[in-house]
Order: C-alpha cells, then sequence, then structure tokens
C-alpha cells in the first residue's frame, strides 16, 4: 500500500514508518524539518510541509491509499520545571520577604504555567486539514492516534495523570485531542481512532489489550509505541475496529 504518516518524526511515527517500510509499504513521511528525519529506504519519500496548512496536506495526501496520523504536542514542561526552579532560588539569593517572596517563588511559576500551557489547536486544525484534503482527494482510511483519557475514557489514566498531569500540564491537549476525534468521528471517513494508554519507547511485544474499559482511576497502563504502531498498521486492512474508538494497553 501507498501510505502518508503524519507526525513522523514523532515516537509513534517513527515506528509507523519504520514498521511500515518492513512490511513493504511505500511510505511517505510528512515532516515539517526533515533535518529531524533520519530515516532511509529505498521504498520512502520525504514530504516537507506543515499541516497546518492546507496547501502542504493536500499534495501529500494525492495517490495514498490510507493515511496514518500519529500528530502530537509536546507540551514545555522542562521549560515550567526550569522557571520555578529559578524563581525559587532567586528568591532565596534576593533575600525576599512576604509579598515579594510570593511574587516570585509563586505568582511568576502561575503565569508561565498559564502561558506555556494555553489553548493549543494544532491536533484539530491540523485533522480537520488532513480530513479535507482526503475527502477532496477520494481517500478513505485513515487511523489516528489519540489517547486513554480523552472523551469516555476520562479518568482511567491512573491516579497521577489523572489528578496533577492532566488538569496541570495537558488539560488543554487533552481538550484538543477531543475535537480531533470529533472531526474524524464526523466525517464521511473510513476512520479508526486508536487511545493508547502512558507510552513507552519499549520494544514491540505484539501482545496487548483491546478494548473499551481498558485503564483504572488509580494504576497507572502503558503500552510501548511499538506496540501502538504495530495495532495501528493492523487497522489498514479490515473492518473490525472501522468507525470505532479501541484503546490499547498491556
Amino acid at each position: 500500500m501507498k501510505l502518508l504518516i503524519f507526525g513522523a518524526t514523532g515516537g509513534t511515527g517513527r515506528q509507523l514508518v519504520e514498521q511500515a517500510l518492513a512490511q513493504g509499504h511505500f511510505v511517505i513521511a510528512f515532516v515539517r524539518n526533515p533535518a529531524k528525519f533520519h530515516v532511509t529506504h529505498a521504498n520512502l519519500r520525504v514530504a516537507q510541509g506543515d499541516v497546518l496548512r492546507y496547501d502542504t496536506v493536500e499534495p501529500a495526501v494525492t495517490g495514498q491509499d490510507a493515511v496514518l496520523s500519529a500528530l502530537g504536542v509536546h507540551p514545555p514542561v522542562f521549560t515550567f520545571i526550569v522557571v520555578t526552579v529559578l524563581c525559587q532560588v532567586a528568591a532565596r539569593l534576593l533575600a525576599l520577604h512576604g509579598v515579594a517572596a510570593w511574587s516570585v517563588s509563586l505568582g511568576i511559576p502561575l503565569l508561565a504555567l498559564l502561558f506555556l500551557f494555553r489553548r493549543n489547536t494544532k491536533l484539530s486544525d491540523g485533522t480537520r486539514n488532513i480530513v479535507r484534503a482526503m475527502h477532496e482527494r477520494g481517500v478513505k482510511r485513515i487511523v489516528c492516534q489519540s489517547s486513554l483519557g480523552v472523551g469516555d475514557s476520562r479518568g482511567r489514566l491512573g491516579f497521577l495523570y489523572n489528578f496533577f498531569v492532566i488538569p496541570l500540564f495537558l488539560r488543554n491537549l487533552f481538550a484538543d485531542k477531543a475535537v480531533q476525534e470529533t472531526i474524524l468521528r464526523e466525517s464521511a471517513l473510513d476512520w479508526v481512532i486508536v487511545r493508547p494508554t502512558a507510552l513507552t519507547n519499549g520494544p514491540r511485544k505484539g501482545v496487548y489489550r483491546i478494548g473499551s474499559g481498558i485503564g483504572h482511576w488509580f494504576f497507572l497502563t502503558k503500552i510501548s509505541r511499538a506496540d501502538t504502531s504495530d495495532f495501528m498498521l493492523k487497522q489498514l486492512a479490515g473492518n473490525t475496529y472501522l468507525r470505532q474508538i479501541p484503546s490499547l494497553a498491556y
């Protein structure tokens, strides 16, 4: 098959590219910065573009048999941690007290939190462009990675994610993933939305759980990006999960 893969420079995207090539598919890797993509293969072509620009998405979609999306947004958690630590150090080095100490050690990190993790609609806007191009070019099948914790799977990523990570750092990202899913569900495409639990860089095992009741409110479940990609590629043929949203975990 001729496959177009969005998000090819990410962890899951690279796995999709490598596994698809190993299975004999012809692959176009859609990337914004080719310098960050280091896979080479006779059946691989790199298409430079921006998923937020329709004029670069449509030419890449043209002539493909199916599309796989592993689009992602990387929350600036490290930047927030650095800002917080520097503010704590500054408050102590400057011997600040009272309101001044609270403003530096707490106020600035809170402002950074609001700024760094403000609403980002890249996933939904990009998916809207992909869906439009697929409709225009007559490409029907799309397999898209979302996440456990979105939609009716909310609260199934374990205590740490449910009560700390998502509310503080990923709330807007998960809201955008929900919009992304809605765009696909309301399209006329042959879509499969995949919701993996917490992703790891572990090896492909080929054995994992698939279903709608996966996850737990307290315990964190995991699955590797390699096995997530394995499942996604299997959805290119067959209709077992067509227009469904299966979750994945070990």
